[in-house]
């Protein structure tokens, strides 16, 4: 699926919006959306943290939502925005991390929401009718308040 994005954004803020299906292709359309965004509104240095929370957004409302999302991208301010609503109303929590099982490292669940955290300098959910909205903000490493 490719998606026009404009170039480059204006102020206050360029919004990009994609509806995807619950599928496993899906956080890969949604990585593909925030590259494109970024090279265009170059946003670089966000390019990679972009692309990562955005997979991790989208691959937990595919899972845990089931229904179709809309997934938005968007500048302001220096700083990518990235938001991913479902039909589901659950919020999404932290897990605590299990030890791997033999045999089935794969299997091994928790890390999702690390990623966002790590990866970006605020990130959140907040109920919507017929669903939920989670968000975060990305911005360049050099301005994050976190250590690296």
């Amino acid at each position: 699926m490719q998606v026009q994005v404009p170039h480059p954004p204006a102020e206050p803020a360029e919004r990009i919006r994609l509806r995807l299906p619950p599928e496993p292709t899906s956080p890969g359309v949604a990585r593909n959306l925030v590259t494109d965004a970024c090279l265009a509104w170059r946003l670089a240095p966000m390019l990679y943290p972009g692309r990562a929370v955005v997979s991790e957004l989208v691959a937990n409302a595919v899972e845990h939502g089931g229904t179709e999302l809309d997934v938005s991208v968007s500048c302001r301010a220096g700083a990518l925005h990235l938001a991913v609503r479902d039909g589901s109303r659950t919020l999404p929590r932290m897990l605590e991390l299990a030890a791997p099982v033999a045999g089935r490292p794969l299997d091994e669940r928790g890390h999702g929401l690390r990623v966002v955290e790590a990866d970006s300098v605020a990130w959140g959910a907040t109920p919507v009718p017929n669903g939920k909205v989670v968000w975060a903000l990305i911005r360049p490493r050099d301005s994050r308040s976190r250590r690296w």
